[in-house]
């Protein structure tokens, strides 16, 4: 096999124009995320208090209010801008990050966007690698292989969860991207994939790939020889899924992110470097600054050896249904809060398995219409991944929290206060199951839930007996204790 596509060294390294190209393209994604936020940004990015999604406390109502918000995003483009022009790198990547991590790991658990989910953590993740890489030239290039070894080993691990979690939670049985791909909620082709035979060949294939290749690229992203091949099936992967699944920039970001495994001299390199080399590059730095190069060199090999314990931990709560032991539950915790660690569900069953349709009717049973009309051809709100991540995370509460019904509740009409409503209506939300027929797949209406947001209620109504909205029967869904864990609930 030819020598540019391996990397015998230990410590990885990019070129100078990689690097450069690589924080261009993440300012242009960067801006590309806040303006399609834009709209939506007095829901995305408002408390409660002021018609948002963020659940209302003291803190976050002193950040999430209409007089900060303009402030925050005029902050936020200007660091993308920055960053596009090669301009102040250092600090625009460092207020970007800033600003990531608050809105999308720190409001994960705190407003019912979740986060905005996995695009959410990649836009903070790939922010983080710009800045690491930025600060790493400018000030400690000592330390930049360290760097972005800490970066290849997290984004392998992200993916070898994903994967397994994938192969254990219904792809190996067939049930996973074929009802994502037939889901009008998520997929592009719909009404394509609907009318297709759930036990067709091409599916099962999709749904083994679908882990199979997660596993495989994680793998050969940890080996020093193949981090490029490894970087480059999961490029090549995500480029598919962009054609097919309704993500926003997610495969954008997660594509760009395998740019930290082309090593100078491979295929990729120097693709990138002959595209970029018009790119404007940062200044390196004068002279190796010492005792700051080594404090974050030693910072970096701690999340090295941590990162995998804590993906260990994750696996023992998740799999194996139990605590940490010594006290180290509330360690794991607090570690994976601050990082923003979690098991990627990523189009997962239990995920992908329901969409739900919101209704207006009005309360004297004179009709109801129908406001989630998803794709863009019907407007901005229902367009928006964020928000088939919100409404998706409403009733996956259901499955993951069965026994707190008061935390649904709760969330749905922190939700239903946000849809428009007039006095004279209520709000349905009918609970769809995407079910597989013998000669193409169905949607079985299994619940509808009745919000009244004036009066603060909600009523449920089983409309199918046959079906449940409780976890899936396989794989390793169980009930958490609360949200942000995976350690089961004791009783």
């Amino acid at each position: 096999m030819p020598d540019a596509l391996f990397d015998p060294q230990l410590f990885p390294h990019v070129t100078a124009d990689t690097q450069a190209a690589f924080r261009f393209l993440y300012g242009l994604l960067l801006l590309g995320t806040l303006l399609q936020a834009l709209p939506q940004a007095r829901r995305f990015f408002l408390s409660e208090r002021w018609g948002g999604y963020g659940k209302s406390s003291p803190y976050v109502d002193a950040v999430q209010n209409p007089v900060v918000l303009p402030i925050v995003l005029v902050a936020w483009f200007a660091a993308g801008g920055l960053l596009v022009a090669g301009r102040w790198t250092v600090w625009a990547a460092l207020a970007n990050v800033l600003l990531c991590h608050y809105f999308f790991i720190g409001m994960r658990w705190r407003g019912v966007l979740r986060g905005m989910g996995a695009p959410g953590f990649m836009t903070y993740w790939v922010g983080v690698a710009v800045l690491l890489l930025e600060l790493t030239r400018a000030y400690a290039p000592g330390a930049q292989g360290t760097a972005l070894l800490a970066l290849q080993v997290d984004l392998a691990l992200v993916f070898l969860s994903a994967g397994v979690y994938k192969l254990l939670a219904g792809y190996r049985e067939n049930h996973g991207v074929d009802l994502g791909l037939a889901n009008p909620q998520w997929g592009y082709w719909w009404r394509a994939f609907r009318r297709a035979r759930p036990d067709h060949g091409i599916l099962k294939l999709l749904n083994h790939l679908g882990w199979a290749t997660e596993v495989a690229a994680a793998v050969l992203m940890l080996l020093p020889p193949t981090r490029f091949l490894g970087g480059a099936l999961i490029l090549f992967t995500f480029a598919l899924i962009r054609t097919q699944i309704r993500l926003g920039l997610l495969c954008e970001m997660v594509m760009l992110a395998t740019l930290l495994y082309f090593h100078p001299g491979s295929l990729g390199q120097r693709a990138v470097d002959a595209l970029s080399g018009w790119v404007p590059r940062t200044a390196t730095a004068a002279g190796e600054r010492g005792t700051f190069g080594a404090i974050l060199a030693a910072a970096l090999v701690a999340y090295l050896v941590l990162v995998p314990l804590v993906h260990a931990g994750l696996a023992v709560n998740l799999y194996g249904r139990r605590l940490l032991p010594l006290g180290l539950q509330p360690l794991l915790e607090r570690v994976t809060g601050i990082f923003g660690i979690i098991v990627w569900r990523v189009f997962s069953a239990d995920v992908v398995d329901f969409f739900v349709h919101i209704h207006r009717e009005r309360r004297d049973g004179g009709g109801r219409e129908l406001l989630s009309r998803y794709g863009w051809r019907h407007g901005l709100r229902y367009a928006h991944v964020g928000e088939a991540i919100t409404i998706t995370s409403l009733f996956t509460t259901i499955k993951y929290y069965p026994s707190n019904p008061a935390l649904f509740e709760e969330r749905l009409l922190r939700y239903a206060r946000t849809v428009p409503c007039p006095a004279d209506c209520v709000l349905v939300f009918e609970y769809r199951h995407v079910a597989k027929g013998a000669e193409r797949f169905e949607y079985v209406s299994v619940a509808e839930f009745t919000v009244d947001p004036a009066a603060g209620t909600v009523s449920e109504r089983r409309l199918s007996e046959g079906l449940s909205i409780a976890p899936v029967g396989f794989g390793p869904v169980h009930e958490a204790a609360r949200p942000g864990t995976y350690a089961p609930v004791t009783r």
